[in-house]
Parts: C-alpha cells; structure tokens; sequence
C-alpha cells in the first residue's frame, strides 16, 4: 500500500491535526539552536 500524501486527501472547509518531527538540535537548555527545518516547511 502506498503512502498518502496531503495532496492525496481533500481537506478543503475541514479542520487538520498533524503530527510532525521535525529532529531540530537543542542546546543544553533544551532551545532550539537551528530553527531551519520549521521554517522550511512553512508556506
């Protein structure tokens, strides 16, 4: 089975809760140090 992309489920007028990992690096102080991925995956 393949898996389903976004572009493959209509979501059009309904309300969307995504789970995402982004893997960013934290410090010691558990701060995100390179914000890069969030940001690339932002419209």
């Amino acid at each position: 089975m393949a898996k389903k992309t976004i572009a493959d489920v209509d979501v059009q007028g309904k309300v969307v809760f995504m789970r995402v990992d982004f893997n960013v690096p934290l410090n010691d102080e558990r701060q995100i140090t390179d914000d890069r991925r969030i940001r690339m995956a932002l419209p």
